[in-house]
Order: structure tokens, then C-alpha cells, then sequence
């Protein structure tokens, strides 16, 4: 499988960097190995596969001469281990005649399993390529949004201020919407290009011609301009908690969207929203037009009286929670996991502006013990205890064990399915 993702990609770099010489200019790229590259495309191919194969073809077709690093972040710790600093200068800059080999040895040791600290990464990467002669390059692939606190977009401002002969691209590798966001805003401020990957050979053809790019001119141009007018900020189906809204550059506070107050009006810039613990980064309100966030709504059937946690599915943080009336939570478009008892209904993909319903089954037991029945998932796990007045326990669809009559009785349950049963 790898053989053929990269041959596919080798014939795309080959046709995109032919054309472009690369002397004089220093690369840093960075590939992203957090836990969420360990997902596979349609083809059946892992997204981190498909980036080894991407990797392999673009330094195997690079021009000799330029000057080229590789790092690599979320490789070294367990996504538990929620490690900010997780990243590595794989191989530092040489000319990619020299690195190339190095760069293919290393790649192929790579795991994917932690953490995405994109700010704290493009920052030692700005670092390190700003010690090189000719023009300074940073080529960023991420799967996914910042996970840590900083926020990338304002750092890539002022990384980029603080270096005039800096371009970050950004290649967003089957990203969703904040991602993209994010990313299309780091880009933006860093003079360089935003570019979606689909696949392996995608990916190797994004990287071909980001590298190829020429630099940003460096001449500098006054012009007048109208003082900016204030823009809007929307979100759709806003959460009941609210949303609390800062300024990226300086995190301070300018309001909250809440209920029926569903937008504010802001001077134009770059702005966070916050959803529960987490956040919409990098959010751009220009001056005179109104931006709509449009987030995605996670809501429960058949809610337990103990509630249920909506987690991040990557990072396993907690971004929200389902119980008593609040049967539903706006979450960003992204995978989550939610719990019930000691299990979770795992990958749950809600997308922008989606409604996702889930229907859990419910398990319904009548007799006259009082002791309590015990229900375990198919791996052994324990996910609770029927008993009291409300002799029932709501559960994702899958295979179940429960305790009745002094015996084990197999369950397999549907979504939405409500299985009775009788003990005589």
C-alpha cells in the first residue's frame, strides 16, 4: 500500500518541481503525528501512512541545492500524556542532496499518537529557518487544530513581522472546518498559501507547489486607506452556556454571544470563541461584513439521570456535558466520543450546521430483586448497574452482557432499541 501511494505521488512532485529551482531557499517542514493521523482514509490507507509516502516523494524530487530541515510533532508521547512540547528537529538544515536520505530513515520511524501543538511547533521551526541564508520557508501538514493553549495565527503574526523574508504554507491533510479555519488564517498573516489534502498523492502534489512557490515580494508600498468599519460576529444554534469572545492577540474579552443575543459587533481582526473549555481560534471579522460560525449540535435521546460527557475525541478533553433538560450541546466541527457509564459511543463526526441525533438503546428490566443488575460491554467493561424505581440504562448500539436470574444473558442492541425483559 505504500509502494503505490508513493509511486502516485513520486509522478505529481516530479511534474509540479521540475520546472522550479530551488537554490537559495531554506525549508523547514513539518509533518503532523498526533493521534488523530492514525485514522485511515477512504482508500484504507492511514492518514500518517499516506504522509510517509508524501514525505518520501517531495525530498526525493527536491533540487539539490536547497537547503531543507524536517520535525516532526506529537510522536514522542501518548495523547493521555497531553504533551505541548512534544516535537522533534528529526534533521536539522543541510542541502537536501545531503538530508535526503536521513529525512526517508527518519520518516519511517515516525508513530503517531499525542498531542498537536501547532504554535509552540511553528515557532521553533520560524527559529531555526531564520538562521538560514536565502528565503525562509516553513511548510506546515496538520490533520487537525491547535490542541494546546497557544494560538497559531497570532504567533505566525508576529513571527512573521519579526521576519520579513518568512512564508509559512500551510496543507490542511482532510481537515475539518476549524482546522481550516485555523490553518487558512496562519497562511494568511505568514504571506504564504493555504492548500486541502485529500490523499497521499494529493498531499505530495500540495507539497511540490508550496515549495515551489516564489517568495513573497519584499519591497515596501504606502498607500491611504478609509479607517476600517466595525464587522459582525454570528454563531448559528449558539449554546445555551454561551460563548465567550476575545481578541487572539491579546485574549482579552470584548462579550459573549448567548441565547437570543446571537452575534456582536467587532472591530475588524482575528478573534477566539469559546466552546465550553475549548475554543474556535484564528476566527477573521473584516470590516463591514458579517462572519457566521456555524457549529454542529451533538443531542441525546433517553438521557441517563447520571448524564453524559461529551469528549474531544482526539485528546479526550471534556468540551461539554448532556443532563437532566439540556438534551443537546453546540460543539465544533469535529469527532467526539460520549460517555455513558464506564464505556463511550466512540467517533462521533458532527459537522458544520449538522444535527446529530443519537438514539441510544435502552434496557428495560422488571422484577422484583432488588440487588441490582450488572451490565458489562463485550470486552468485559463495566457500564452500570440496573436497579431502583427506574429499573432502566441507556447504552450505545453494540453486544452486552447483563446480570438477571443468576446468569449472564447476551444482549446485541440497535440504535434506538428498547430490550424488556421479564425475570418470573
Amino acid at each position: 500500500m505504500f509502494r503505490l501511494g508513493l509511486a502516485a505521488t513520486t509522478v505529481l512532485v516530479a511534474s509540479t518541481l521540475a520546472a522550479h529551482a530551488q537554490e537559495g531557499r531554506s525549508i523547514a517542514l513539518i509533518l503532523d503525528a498526533s493521534g488523530s493521523m492514525n485514522a485511515k482514509l477512504a482508500s484504507g490507507q492511514t492518514r500518517i501512512d499516506a504522509a510517509k509516502a508524501a514525505v518520501a516523494a517531495f525530498v526525493g524530487k527536491l533540487d539539490p541545492g536547497t537547503r531543507i530541515a524536517y520535525r516532526v510533532y506529537g510522536h514522542q508521547s501518548p495523547t493521555k500524556d497531553r504533551n505541548c512540547k512534544d516535537t522533534e528537529l528529526m534533521v536539522g538544515f543541510g542541502p537536501a542532496s545531503a538530508n535526503r536520505e536521513a529525512i526517508l530513515a527518519k520518516t519511517q520511524a515516525v508513530k503517531a499518537q499525542g498531542y498537536t501543538p501547532i504554535t509552540h511547533v511553528i515557532t521553533l521551526a520560524a527559529n531555526d529557518v531564520g538562521r538560514e541564508p536565502g528565503a525562509h520557508v516553513v511548510v506546515l501538514v496538520s490533520d487537525g487544530k491547535e490542541t494546546c493553549e497557544g494560538d497559531p495565527c497570532a504567533a505566525a503574526k508576529a513571527l512573521a513581522a519579526a521576519d520579513a523574508k518568512l512564508t509559512v504554507h500551510t496543507i490542511g491533510f482532510n481537515v475539518d472546518v476549524a482546522a481550516r479555519y485555523q490553518l487558512q488564517c496562519i497562511a494568511k498573516v505568514a504571506r504564504g498559501t493555504y492548500s486541502d489534502a485529500s490523499g497521499a498523492a494529493d498531499l505530495g502534489a500540495k507539497l511540490g507547489e508550496v515549495a515551489a512557490a516564489p517568495p513573497p515580494p519584499t519591497t515596501k508600498t504606502e498607500v491611504s486607506v478609509e479607517r476600517p468599519r466595525p464587522g459582525k460576529l454570528q454563531i448559528k444554534n449558539a449554546d445555551l452556556a454561551g460563548h465567550k469572545v476575545t481578541e487572539a492577540e491579546s485574549g482579552n474579552s470584548v462579550g459573549e454571544i448567548r441565547g437570543v443575543v446571537t452575534f456582536l459587533e467587532l472591530p475588524a481582526g482575528l478573534y477566539n470563541v469559546a466552546f465550553g473549555p475549548t475554543a474556535w481560534k484564528s476566527v477573521e471579522v473584516k470590516g463591514g461584513e458579517t462572519t457566521v460560525l456555524d457549529p454542529g449540535i451533538i443531542e441525546m435521546r433517553n438521557l441517563s439521570p447520571t448524564g453524559h460527557k461529551v469528549l474531544d475525541w482526539e485528546t479526550g478533553v471534556e468540551v461539554g456535558e448532556l443532563r437532566g433538560i439540556k438534551t443537546y450541546v453546540s460543539v465544533l466541527p469535529s469527532t467526539f466520543s460520549v460517555t455513558f457509564g464506564g464505556i463511550a459511543w466512540q467517533q462521533i463526526e458532527v459537522k458544520a450546521g449538522e444535527r446529530r441525533v443519537l438514539n441510544p438503546a435502552v434496557i428495560a428490566v422488571t422484577t422484583p430483586e432488588s440487588r441490582g443488575h450488572q451490565v458489562h460491554a463485550e470486552d468485559g467493561t463495566l457500564v452500570g448497574t440496573i436497579r431502583g424505581v427506574v429499573k432502566t440504562l441507556a447504552v450505545p448500539p453494540g453486544k452486552y452482557t447483563i446480570q438477571v436470574g443468576g446468569q449472564k444473558m447476551p444482549l446485541d442492541l440497535a440504535e434506538g432499541q428498547r430490550m424488556e425483559i421479564n425475570l418470573r
